[in-house]
């Protein structure tokens, strides 16, 4: 896990040695390798030897980790979030920031990690030019420690750790300490102690990362439906084929490495009268074809996220008939958004305090996001409304409800 919970006399005392402790548990953790490994495609079937060496070995992947990822980030965060403040001096200095990270790509994947890995983390920075910068963090390289006797997650630290190998073929392990006011950088060399290299301060006013969640329970958005991907895979890989038994009659006196041999180079010679055949299961394809259709239901079904190519999808579809085969996706989305917003206020109060700094008297909690999703809307509908509760609503208001609009101010 990329979280801890410690009281804060704990937190505050922790030495180089309980330092590295942690880190060595955390990279016992394989999830995160395992669920980006199938997100690019790397599955369990590619890995799978067959019982004879000597047989076809087309495996066939059939990327539904990629596909609900994509479809559930795109539909999450594809319109890009917009802010509102009263104070719009104070909203235009924080949207220029933004702008300066392009914080619209930014947020797009730290949404898709979230959704890949269940988490992931955002570290806030100074630059050679004093900007705020952000960055994303994997889950695998941060641990961030919270507070267990706090009534809400509150940071109290992040370790953060790189591993690389130079050229001597050493193992060089960097691990920074971040509190709320310095960090403190370490160095360790082929897995031995870690060594205080510098202890530098910061004026962040807290620990400058931010954790951003897909759930609570930290789950990837195709973690629980892995099995049912491999099952699918196997359905497409006609594995009753690996089972046939190769019958031969009159071959003479032979070994199991002459018949290996024969198959492999195509070619056999058999005495007169000789034969040969395969002993094959009789599969019933229709049961294979309502297999392999079950799989995929249960797939889109328990991830919530639906097969939009399906036929069910047609283009002559009422508004309110595609929102209810949207409904799964959309509650899905209802629950990221509250965390992932959590995130965002958390970023822009570290953003806040950097700005009070530098002189500025502002409330973080000024600014609300606002997020949209990525959906086909009826735009001349959208805009008949919006006309007709001009006498009802502010300009502002009216503007948030289209979704192409992407700031008001």
């Amino acid at each position: 896990m990329p979280v801890i919970y410690m009281d804060r006399a704990s937190a505050e005392s922790l030495t180089e040695k309980d330092i590295r402790e942690i880190i060595d548990e955390n990279l016992m953790d394989l999830k995160y390798g395992m669920l980006t490994d199938y997100y690019v495609g790397q599955h369990r079937i590619l890995s799978e030897t067959k019982k004879d060496s000597t047989a076809p070995n087309n495996r066939l992947v059939n990327n539904m980790a990629k596909y609900i990822t994509d479809t559930a980030t795109s539909y999450f965060d594809g319109q890009p979030v917009v802010y509102n403040s009263q104070d719009d001096a104070y909203l235009q200095t924080v949207q220029d920031i933004f702008d300066y990270n392009d914080e619209q790509d930014h947020n797009m994947e730290l949404a898709k990690q979230c959704s890949i890995c269940g988490s992931c983390f955002e570290m806030l920075y100074l630059d050679e030019d004093a900007q705020i910068r952000l960055a994303k963090v994997a889950p695998s390289d941060l641990i961030m420690i919270y507070e267990s006797d706090s009534g809400h997650a509150q940071p109290m630290a992040a370790i953060r750790s790189v591993r690389s190998v130079d050229k001597d073929k050493n193992v060089i392990l960097k691990v920074e300490f971040w509190n709320a006011y310095q960090v403190l950088r370490f160095r360790s060399f082929n897995n031995g102690y870690l060594n205080l290299e510098a202890i530098e301060e910061h004026y962040w006013q807290d620990v400058p990362f931010v954790e951003y969640i897909n759930n609570e329970e930290r789950r990837g958005d195709f973690e629980g439906v892995i099995t049912e991907i491999d099952a699918y895979n196997t359905a497409n890989y006609f594995q009753y084929n690996d089972d046939a038994i190769l019958k031969i009659l009159k071959l003479g006196d032979v070994s199991s490495d002459d018949v290996r041999d024969m198959k492999e180079k195509g070619a056999i010679i058999l005495d007169d009268g000789g034969d040969v055949q395969w002993l094959l299961k009789q599969v019933d394809d229709t049961a294979m074809e309502n297999f392999k259709n079950r799989l995929r239901e249960d797939i889109h079904t328990m991830s919530h996220v639906p097969h939009l190519c399906d036929e069910s999808f047609g283009g002559n579809l009422s508004g309110v008939a595609i929102a209810y085969k949207l409904w799964g996706l959309e509650q899905l989305c209802a629950m990221k958004e509250r965390k992932f917003k959590k995130g965002l206020q958390r970023r822009i109060e570290l953003i806040t305090n950097i700005l009070n700094i530098k002189g500025g008297h502002y409330d973080y909690k000024d600014i609300t996001p606002k997020f949209r999703r990525n959906k086909p809307e009826n735009n001349l509908e959208l805009t008949q409304i919006a006309t007709q509760l001009s006498g009802l609503l502010s300009t502002e208001s009216r503007l948030q409800m289209l979704p192409w609009v992407e700031n008001v101010h």
